[in-house]
């Protein structure tokens, strides 16, 4: 999947006409979104991938994306990018719609992140209570 069917499918959601062309400041800003998005869900995706034993994805470091590129995270968050972006590109014309959106991101960001397995690690005695 690449970033512009995610784009076409937030698009979609909002209920704007995709060959209308109405649609040209929400071309302009997916690019910038998307690659948020990325970036604030890298450690999600890393735990995803450790949990399902899934290869390491490469989060774009730039502010903006290749709208041509592939997705790199793990397919399990594609729902979740589509409700942000969709969240984000109407949040100016239609608070109540980007609410809604929103609500659908955070849902589908939790049930990923409660389905991952706890692990364990050391804890350090920093204020040497245990003994």
């Amino acid at each position: 999947m690449t970033y512009r069917d995610l784009f076409l499918t937030a698009v979609g959601m909002t209920g704007e006409e995709i060959d209308g062309g109405e649609i040209g400041d929400y071309e302009d800003c997916a690019p910038y979104l998307l690659a948020t998005f990325c970036r604030e869900c890298a450690a999600i995706d890393a735990r995803y991938r450790t949990a399902h034993s899934l290869g390491t994805s490469t989060v774009p470091k730039g502010a903006c994306v290749d709208m041509e590129d592939e997705f790199p995270l793990c397919d399990a968050l594609t729902p979740a990018a589509s409700y942000y972006l969709a969240s984000m590109l109407v949040a100016d014309e239609n608070e109540e719609l980007s609410d809604r959106f929103f609500t659908l991101y955070t849902d589908a960001i939790s049930a990923i992140v409660s389905t991952l397995p706890a692990s364990c690690a050391p804890i350090a005695d920093c204020y040497r209570l245990l003994k």
